[in-house]
């Protein structure tokens, strides 16, 4: 009975860190610039802030990102959306951008989802802008660097068939570096489709498929990568492990993260 209790807390324990360990994953890319940018990426908070190695905007902090990006899902539960843009809000980065994703369409209560009201939409994305956070809905921002132009431009397609691209090839093959984001991975097509030149295509939605086993994916996603994937000799595709979770409260091998990347370097 001792050895089945002692086996049972182990097993609690591995799935905590699992779930609650924040691991950065760091990337580098891009020509040599005379000013890089740090860009951090959070995708699918689903209300989780706090974890085992810091709050988010503690572990954010220390990365010191120049952007931030963030590809939607910010909360399960609406009465979890107060804390999360409390927590946002004491992140210091001075540009931050966001693309809405479906649990900025629907959203849990009790134990069935159902679809925002107009209003409460509109609620989220005016308390974003309230925080001075760029919300992308199928439109661009510029950074401008010292040698060189950045476009990001964010897709909504948190329901699908929302997404649209407003500015022509022509205009964005005028940046230097091009920087997509999208809730869900399958904007790629989109992207394709239109032969869109770009540097790092954001994606999240998929947690990584939360379960991984043998380092596959298991469920409805095991047909998408996790992390980066190259496209073309310019081209990156990143699909975000996220860092909540939804259905079943635990992950395993597929711990929450944060992406870090390091353009022009």
């Amino acid at each position: 009975m001792v050895i089945i209790i002692m086996l049972a807390v182990l097993a609690c324990v591995f799935f905590a860190i699992q779930t609650l360990w924040v691991k950065c994953s760091y990337y580098e890319f891009g020509k040599k610039s005379e000013t890089s940018l740090t860009v951090v990426q959070l995708s699918d908070l689903h209300g989780r802030i706090s974890f085992i190695n810091g709050s988010l905007s503690n572990i954010v902090n220390r990365i010191n990102p120049d952007c931030m990006m963030i590809t939607g899902d910010l909360v399960s539960k609406k009465n979890q959306l107060k804390d999360v843009l409390k927590e946002i809000g004491k992140i210091n980065c001075p540009s931050i951008y966001f693309v809405p994703g479906n649990y900025e369409r629907e959203v849990l209560d009790g134990f069935r989802k159902r679809m925002y009201s107009d209003s409460e939409y509109n609620f989220i994305i005016d308390s974003l802008q309230d925080l001075n956070i760029s919300v992308l809905l199928n439109s661009g921002c510029k950074i401008e660097l010292v040698d060189k132009k950045c476009l990001v431009y964010g897709f909504d397609n948190s329901v699908y068939g929302n997404e649209r691209l407003t500015l022509s090839t022509e205009e964005i093959q005028s940046y230097d570096y091009v920087i997509l984001l999208a809730h869900s991975p399958n904007i790629v097509k989109l992207v394709q489709d239109h032969q869109l030149p770009f540097d790092l295509l954001l994606a999240g939605h998929t947690h990584g498929g939360q379960i991984r086993l043998l380092n596959h994916s298991v469920g409805a996603y095991k047909n998408y990568h996790v992390g980066l994937k190259k496209l073309s000799k310019r081209s990156h595709f990143f699909i975000n492990r996220g860092l909540g979770t939804v259905k079943i409260p635990i992950r395993l091998a597929c711990f929450p993260e944060i992406a870090v990347f390091e353009i022009g370097a």
